[in-house]
């Protein structure tokens, strides 16, 4: 059963937010801003793929939420990872902002 909505959280939540990170960082002049969003994605869809396993309420929650458009996918980027941590920074400021 956990890989099962382990599946449907990488088609409802992680794709989406692959597709949306790829989308906003189009037109991003920082190609260590690029990179940074792709070792982000890298590192953190596994995450989030096991707490989805593990923690089938806020798997629910959030794909639900991701598919509505009342949850930005981006939010599901955890805080403890630095990649992850300067894409939000730059995508929160749509994107305009160069590596401080």
């Amino acid at each position: 059963m956990s890989e099962f909505l382990s599946y449907l959280f990488a088609i409802l939540v992680v794709g989406p937010l692959q597709a949306e990170v790829s989308e906003r960082l189009q037109g991003v002049p920082s190609p260590e801003i690029v990179e940074a969003g792709r070792a982000c994605i890298a590192t953190e869809a596994p995450r989030l793929l096991e707490r989805a396993q593990e923690d089938w309420a806020w798997a629910a929650a959030n794909a639900v939420g991701v598919g509505v458009g009342v949850v930005d996918p981006v939010s599901l980027l955890s805080g403890q990872n630095a990649d992850c941590n300067r894409l939000v920074q730059v995508l929160s400021q749509g994107g305009a902002a160069e590596e401080a």
